[in-house]
């Protein structure tokens, strides 16, 4: 049984409204995985029925409008293929068969050519066959929404979904440690974040990073509507005064394209209800010569020894929470761990700073007021503070990890390659990023490239929200934060190695780390990692807010207080997942098929009721030369009226011929041939039976 947390356990069975694709071809209906397989069953053999039915509709019409209306077009050869169209039961490949049998028996007409109307109407019969035979078996595919083996589109409905109460809420957002209880709830409240993330960077691994196509991708990538958002990675221009960036070589912009709250983001509704996000993330290796102080990050060789615990601090604005005039610090004090530093501390220290764009009014609280150089009139900024305590077997240029401080390491048993490593040229390195929001309405009233609270306050945006405008905007809203370059980079130092780098290094037991050479556009790949996993994270924490599975543990699902306005009732049933295991198909394409279906029935019907009432006064009725009956003895026997008839028709031309003994004269006949030779009826009778 799925949890009560899991989404799986909340799809919608039932009929539903997909926006994708229109208020009537989205008609969807969604099945357990049971009723599935009895719904495309049954189609399966109601489409072979109607297959049937629709063929004794052809074999009627070609019979019925393919006969001459001047009796003296009627040859025998035609004769007969008109007794097959009439005779010929609802078996198709049986009916293909006798024609071309028959086809084959005349092979040369009167006219001395092939007889190609008995050959084509039996090659159509074989390829009817074989078509709607399979139209039969794959009419799943045709009534399906997805794949015939998924994922398809469902719909969430959980009875979780909804928003924190305001208890939770104070609790976990400003830290209440008060009572115990709400320490685990902060704890849990943390770790579950660091685990989505961690889930969204797992995600991002198969579903961004993985260069195979999107039909061939993992499992995993088939839970969200979209397996992923598309963004583009460029050069840019230094967001920041110029002076404060290492020049624009080392400046990259990440910037998505349209993503769109429905057919990207999986929030089920009509256009005119929906919304566009663009997302725009400028990063730049800044100058730090004139604001990192303290230490320099000297690393002493094997000989030397530490006495003194040194500090670097970066200058970029005081820190808010700290309460210091530096923003952030660095200390060599895990070098005096000695056999011990790899497990005291990571290689690589990462640290996330951020400042909101001023805004009015202003919705958030930032980590540290920036320096005036750094200040940003429309974005919102991030500063990536980058320690690192070990060395470098070649010389780095990338200028995020940049090193060149040359180290020599001398001990007889030191491999030589060991012996001459590089330190970096700061002991802190810093990225500065901007982060720009851009939100649309359908009808394109915008709000611009702003920072987060800035891109709230738009009027004209504001003023054509509509209610599930408003909802989607909220929610979307609350997915951008928990996707924000700085609660990416908090989270993964949590849980897992924050940096790609960090892969190429060593701890040895001695504390010392070593790492190989890295290219030269090391930062830019970090950040493209870091970007992908805020694409995954944006996905997932719409997801979850639908879902329910927001809560940490069943236990808090208490402290989701269910939705009571009609906006929020609405986002809670339309959100669109995907499934492998319940099965969604086209309600439209079930009804015209049911429709048609049932026409082709009803019309078969009618045609056989028809040819059940012209069987007596059609004279093809009596001419079956294909089929006639076999006797127990394996000759051609007729039925006892049938024979009854032909007995009196020969008794009458025995008496004629009785009475014309002395022979019948005719012009077109020589002499010789004017006698007929007299037969008793009976010998007559055998011998027309014989040729039966």
């Amino acid at each position: 049984m799925a949890d009560t947390l899991d989404p799986v356990a909340s799809i919608y069975q039932g009929v539903w409204t997909d926006w994708s694709k229109g208020k009537i071809w989205g008609l969807t209906l969604t099945l357990s995985p049971t009723y599935a397989i009895i719904l495309t069953n049954s189609l399966a053999v109601f489409v072979t029925v109607c297959g049937v039915q629709l063929w004794n509709i052809i074999r009627y019409s070609v019979y019925k409008f393919g006969t001459p209306t001047k009796p003296e077009m009627l040859t025998p050869h035609l004769q007969r293929q008109q007794t097959v169209l009439k005779m010929a039961g609802s078996d198709i490949v049986t009916t293909a068969g006798r024609m071309l049998r028959l086809a084959w028996k005349y092979r040369r007409t009167s006219t001395g050519k092939p007889s190609l109307r008995s050959y084509s109407f039996g090659l159509f019969a074989i390829i009817y066959a074989i078509l709607f035979y399979a139209a039969g078996i794959f009419s799943n595919r045709a009534i399906s929404t997805g794949s015939t083996n998924g994922p398809w589109p469902a719909l969430s409905r959980s009875k979780h979904c909804g928003m924190w109460n305001q208890t939770y809420f104070e609790i976990v957002n400003n830290g209440d440690f008060s009572a115990e209880e709400n320490f685990k709830m902060n704890i849990q409240s943390y770790a579950k974040r660091a685990q989505d993330v961690q889930l969204s960077l797992e995600y991002a691994q198969q579903c961004y990073f993985a260069q195979s196509p999107t039909n061939s991708r993992p499992s995993s990538s088939n839970t969200f509507k979209t397996s992923s958002l598309n963004w583009t990675i460029s050069t840019g221009t230094c967001p920041f005064q110029m002076q404060s960036c290492l020049g624009d070589r080392n400046v990259i912009v990440l910037e998505t394209d349209q993503i769109d709250s429905h057919e990207a983001l999986g929030i089920n509704a009509d256009p005119k209800d929906r919304l566009k996000y663009w997302r725009r993330t400028t990063c730049a290796v800044l100058n730090g010569t004139d604001h990192v102080k303290g230490w320099n990050g000297t690393i002493m060789n094997s000989s030397s020894s530490l006495s003194t615990l040194d500090t670097a601090y970066a200058y970029y604005g005081p820190s808010l929470y700290k309460n210091t005039e530096w923003t952030y610090a660095y200390s060599n004090f895990a070098s005096f761990f000695d056999n011990f530093t790899s497990q005291v501390t990571l290689a690589y220290q990462l640290d996330a700073e951020m400042a909101y764009a001023t805004a009015d009014p202003q919705w958030s609280v930032g980590d540290f007021e920036p320096i005036a150089k750094l200040v940003q009139k429309d974005a919102d900024l991030v500063l990536l503070f980058l320690s690192y305590t070990g060395t470098y077997i070649g010389q780095v240029d990338d200028p995020w990890f940049a090193a060149h401080n040359e180290a020599r390491f001398d001990h007889p048993n030191m491999p030589p390659y060991l012996r001459t490593r590089y330190t970096r040229d700061m002991v802190i390195s810093t990225l500065g990023c901007t982060e720009q929001h851009k939100f649309c309405t359908n009808d394109n009233i915008c709000t611009g490239f702003l920072g987060f609270d800035q891109v709230q306050n738009v009027a004209a945006f504001n003023a054509a929200l509509t209610p599930h405008r408003n909802v989607t905007f909220d929610r979307m809203m609350r997915a951008v934060t928990l996707s924000s370059l700085r609660n990416l980079v908090s989270s993964l130092r949590s849980t897992t190695n924050p940096l790609l780098a960090n892969n190429e290094t060593y701890s040895a037991s001695s504390g010392a780390v070593v790492s190989t050479a890295l290219p030269e556009n090391q930062w830019t790949l970090e950040l493209k990692y870091y970007h992908s996993i805020a694409m995954a994270h944006l996905q997932r924490g719409i997801y979850q807010w639908a879902t329910g599975s927001i809560a940490p543990e069943p236990q808090y699902v208490e402290y989701i207080l269910p939705p009571t306005e009609e906006q929020d009732t609405w986002f809670c049933n339309n959100m669109i997942l995907r499934s492998t295991v319940y099965q969604s198909f086209a309600m439209v394409v079930i009804i015209l098929i049911v429709i048609f279906g049932t026409l082709i029935i009803i019309a078969a019907a009618v045609i056989s009721k028809r040819l059940t009432t012209s069987d007596q006064d059609d004279p093809l009725e009596e001419q079956d030369p294909l089929r006639p009956e076999v006797s127990p003895r394996g000759h051609c026997s007729l039925s006892p009226s049938r024979r009854s008839d032909l007995l009196k028709a020969f008794q009458l031309a025995n008496m004629e011929s009785v009475r014309n003994k002395d022979g019948v004269d005719s012009p077109t006949l020589p002499p010789e041939d004017r006698s007929i030779l007299i037969l008793s009826y009976e010998e007559k009778f055998e011998t027309v039976r014989s040729d039966l």
